[in-house]
């Protein structure tokens, strides 16, 4: 078990809501897999329509490295622990 945060933005035509942005420095993939998942029923809670970006400096395999790596990882289990989520990334 972890703790995660999220904030939303109200801007003129939608709602943004951005997931884990300062309380967990080095999430594992898994924490960042179960952050999208509570986040996005966070989301749905207030009646929004969750989209999720995983973000990185690379979009699909465009960058190498650790991060992009993890950030595939936390994909893949969302993925097939939450087949349910419009999740896709890595992105910019």
């Amino acid at each position: 078990s972890s703790v995660s945060g999220i904030f939303f933005m109200g801007l003129e035509d939608q709602v943004l809501a951005f997931a884990d942005c300062a309380v967990n420095p080095s999430p594992t993939a898994e924490q960042l897999a179960t952050s999208a998942y509570v986040s996005a029923m966070t989301a749905k809670s207030f009646g929004l329509e969750p989209r999720i970006a995983l973000l990185s400096y690379s979009s699909g395999d465009s960058g190498k490295g650790e991060s992009v790596d993890l950030v595939k990882e936390a994909l893949k289990i969302a993925k097939e622990k939450y087949p349910e989520l419009n999740i896709d990334g890595p992105m910019q």
